[in-house]
């Protein structure tokens, strides 16, 4: 049987939609990017710390968890105050982050009130809100720093030698928002901040995990993610169909 890290990276791999093109190309609407926009931001973008601080709440006082606690304080930390990439942030945190890129495109702040989620947008924003309330903390924390703050570049990121394909400046400047949407870089400290934390966030959320979970919640955390990446897959369908975006393959199942 496969490793459990390789189980769970197995999955990972797969966190890639067929809409991601069309979002990140020319071609979309102002009206068509705040659809996105805005259920982003009610399934978790304003919540994120939110998910964090319950799973902290519940996490067992014993010794061994400490790393884990440490780890999680220290991304509720980032993501309500930006504490970690101040010198980027500002000390705005991350839901003020995006509302700030958000205000660059041209949204004002009272469009992200009231948001009402789309059925398949809801269905996943339920079972983060599942999983953070009642299911196993080690395995809620599984998927929330694992999956969700996670991407399909997770393998590449965690081998020894890895280095970004792209500078901050790079990215920046390649930036979708930036590039045809006319974003200012100025209004992208969202980008510069994950850009900042990201590379040993990442590996660290990883090692500290797999050390933690143990043997009889390995099967239970693997399904976790996979039912994440079922219903995210959903969640990104729902959307696209919303913002009137098509997927090619779905042409073959027109009668």
């Amino acid at each position: 049987m496969a490793s459990f890290q390789e189980r769970l990276l197995s999955v990972m791999d797969k966190k890639n939609h067929w809409g991601w093109e069309q979002l990140t190309g020319p071609h979309l609407s102002k009206k068509q990017l705040l659809i996105h926009f805005q259920q982003e931001y009610e399934v978790y973008v304003r919540d994120f710390p939110i998910f964090l601080a319950r799973i902290l709440g519940r996490l067992d006082s014993h010794s061994t968890f400490n790393s884990l606690k440490r780890e999680l304080a220290e991304n509720i930390f980032e993501e309500q105050t930006g504490g970690l990439s101040l010198s980027v942030s500002k000390g705005f945190s991350h839901p003020d982050l995006f509302l700030k890129m958000m205000r660059g495109l041209g949204f004002s702040e009272k469009v992200f009130q009231s948001i009402r989620l789309l059925p398949t947008s809801l269905a996943y924003r339920s079972y983060l809100d599942l999983l953070t309330f009642q299911k196993d903390w080690r395995v809620a924390a599984a998927v929330l720093t694992l999956f969700v703050e996670g991407s399909v570049e997770d393998r590449a990121r965690l081998k020894k030698n890895y280095k970004p394909t792209k500078s901050l400046d790079q990215k920046l400047k390649s930036h979708s928002l930036h590039k045809y949407h006319g974003l200012r870089i100025s209004d992208m400290d969202l980008v510069r901040a994950h850009h900042m934390i990201e590379g040993d966030h990442r590996r660290s959320a990883w090692e500290t995990l797999l050390k933690l979970i143990p043997k009889n919640l390995e099967d239970e955390t693997v399904e976790a993610l996979t039912r994440s990446l079922e219903l995210w897959q959903l969640f990104r369908d729902g959307v696209c169909v919303e913002m009137q975006m098509h997927n090619p393959e779905w042409a073959a199942y027109r009668p």
